[in-house]
């Protein structure tokens, strides 16, 4: 793929990324004239988090991912797409969670604070790659089931906790983060690539 037509992909995921956005903003304006405080609050934070990489010029395909997936998960809960639909809670869990795990890689890649995504080290950068994506999956999987029962213990019964279903969503984290950090590094290669092509 040439890096004109990377840059198109790119900008055609962002600009994607900022409708799931205003979908977002809507959703905010909705809970505020439909629902209480509690899902007004979910909806907020929501929308705060999908900024994050707009700001952070994350690629526009990860930028995609993230923001579909959070405003899907925020919008599963209160439509109660849980309870009505028994495997919704699985794919969901593994889509979220990888794209979390791979946004988390590259944000701290673009505060420096872990080694450059597109050194060009290949395999070893590739495996140091899918430990953080993995490392990041599961401690993003760990507060999600931590928030999962704050809520039934705090908030809401109807929100459903259980050993079988903790691990199974942590089991889906797991594997959703691991297929996220295979295409970080795919994405690092090809960039890696076009860099020292540029170079040489």
């Amino acid at each position: 793929m040439s890096a004109e037509t990377e840059n198109s992909v790119s900008s055609k995921g962002r600009r994607l990324a900022d409708a799931v956005r205003a979908a977002a903003l809507l959703s905010c304006f909705a809970s505020a004239i439909w629902w209480d405080i509690t899902e007004i609050i979910r909806f907020v934070v929501v929308l705060v988090l999908l900024l994050v990489p707009r700001i952070a010029r994350v690629p526009g395909g990860f930028d995609l991912a993230f923001s579909a997936t959070v405003l899907v998960a925020a919008w599963s809960g209160v439509a109660g797409w849980y309870a009505q639909i028994a495997w919704w809670d699985i794919p969901v869990h593994l889509l979220t969670t990888g794209a979390c795990a791979a946004m988390a890689c590259f944000l701290l890649d673009r505060a420096d604070t872990v080694h450059p995504m597109t050194d060009g080290s290949g395999l070893r950068n590739g495996w140091r790659l899918i430990t953080l994506t993995l490392a990041f999956g599961f401690t993003i999987a760990v507060l999600w089931e931590f928030l999962e029962w704050f809520g039934n213990a705090f908030i809401s019964s109807s929100i459903h906790v259980g050993y079988v279903d903790t691990i199974g969503d942590m089991a889906a984290g797991g594997v959703g983060s691991m297929l996220a950090g295979v295409c970080v590094i795919l994405w690092a290669s090809r960039r890696a690539q076009r860099t020292n092509v540029t170079e040489s």
